[in-house]
């Protein structure tokens, strides 16, 4: 059963009555609640100076940077709201970098071996990844047309007298084809020529790579072996962009490395030149004695900087106000917060080092961003002449 038209009115009559009653009560708790005060009403500008209101608008910015206002903040609010300050201090900054990388070879005591001839590999010796050989130890015998026609030039010549130019000259064309000297005395002294000669490790070391196999056809193109000496180990690790700038030669750091108990105390030896464009990293290296053979290559290093910044003027990061392209924060005068722009440097832990926008002794407001940001904004935006500044 419908209501009777008077009787549907009084109920909606009702109802708004009681909406408004409602409306006024939420207005008049929020505003005895909000922390902010009320801005200062400016006086109306005398009638014959009303082109200037503009003007008057602009200049209740102050110093402020465009698009926000100074606030005033009830001290009872304050606590409530979560509200402090800082001090800009001067200090002594430092940046903690941790990063990886891993284990490598020393290249500088890393050999590549190959045969100065063509040939056929008769027979191995160092058969196998990861022996150890000492300098001048074989490593393969070969079998070449060239070097076995140089030996019986050279027994021909061996009657020649001591200074004869044809005789030097055969003996250093076998030297030059790394035909080991004890081949050569053993030549001279019973005149016959060997079928092959034996290729030897210019180095001592690890073998870390083996492309030898026997009855393999070689030329001087042809790796047969490569050589490391392990004494002597390279950490490199990846600096990112952001931290490379900061890192130099000499930088102390503390590298951990999987497998091993202690962590190893290190320098950075050499900076790379150039950033990888597929990581947008920085190779940094440090060199390690490995002189107890605990460290291998190709092991997981964990590296930690401690980087020197120099002094300057910081502030906690909890008062940076990022816009996206400035960085607000808020001055503290009392009950006073005046909001300013500022040039930061580099992050140390929690806190920025200013490099403008700032002086010693200054009180910077931490806590309750969102609230100062939003109010400071809402009332640039409705300020006389505020509406048009972004």
């Amino acid at each position: 059963m419908s209501l009777p038209r008077q009787e549907r009115h009084k109920i909606v009559a009702a109802a708004a009555a009681v909406a408004v009653l409602l409306g006024l009560t939420i207005t008049q708790y929020v505003r005895t609640s909000w922390p902010f005060s009320e801005p200062p009403s400016a006086p109306a500008p005398a009638a014959g100076h009303a082109g200037h209101e503009g003007q008057a608008g602009h200049a209740a910015h102050g110093d402020a940077p465009p698009g926000y206002v100074a606030i005033t903040v009830d001290p009872a609010q304050a606590e409530a709201i979560g509200l402090a300050s800082a001090p800009v201090e001067q200090r002594e900054l430092t940046r903690t970098v941790r990063t990886v990388g891993v284990v490598g070879f020393d290249e500088t005591r890393t050999t590549h071996v190959h045969a100065k001839v063509r040939g056929w590999i008769d027979t191995i010796q160092a058969n196998f990844v990861g022996r150890a050989v000492r300098a001048g130890q074989p490593l393969c015998s070969i079998y070449s047309q060239e070097v076995f026609a140089a030996e019986s030039e050279l027994v021909a010549l061996l009657d020649r007298p001591a200074g004869d130019p044809l005789l030097a000259a055969a003996r250093r064309r076998l030297a030059l084809w790394d035909v080991p000297k004890a081949e050569v005395a053993r030549l001279e002294a019973s005149r016959e020529p060997n079928r092959t000669f034996s290729l030897l490790a210019p180095r001592s070391g690890v073998i870390v790579a083996k492309s030898a196999i026997e009855g393999t056809f070689v030329d001087p193109s042809t790796e047969l072996y490569t050589l490391s000496d392990l004494s002597r180990l390279w950490a490199l690790v990846d600096l990112y962009e952001r931290d490379a700038s900061y890192v130099h030669v000499g930088d102390h750091a503390r590298l951990t490395i999987e497998g091993q108990a202690a962590p190893i105390d290190a320098t950075v030896d050499f900076l790379a030149p150039t950033i990888d464009e597929a990581t947008r990293t920085l190779k940094a290296r440090f060199v390690i004695d490995n002189r107890g053979g605990r460290l291998r290559p190709g092991a997981f290093v964990s590296a930690e900087l401690t980087l020197a910044l120099g002094a300057g003027l910081t502030i906690p990061e909890s008062a940076v106000i990022r816009t996206g392209t400035r960085s607000i924060v808020f001055l503290v005068h009392g009950d006073h917060l005046q909001p300013r722009e500022v040039t930061l440097g580099p992050a140390s832990g929690d806190l920025y080092r200013v490099e403008s926008g700032l002086v010693a002794g200054d009180r910077v407001a931490i806590g309750a961003q969102f609230l100062l940001d939003s109010e400071s904004r809402l009332r640039a935006s409705s300020s006389p002449g505020g509406g048009h500044v972004h």
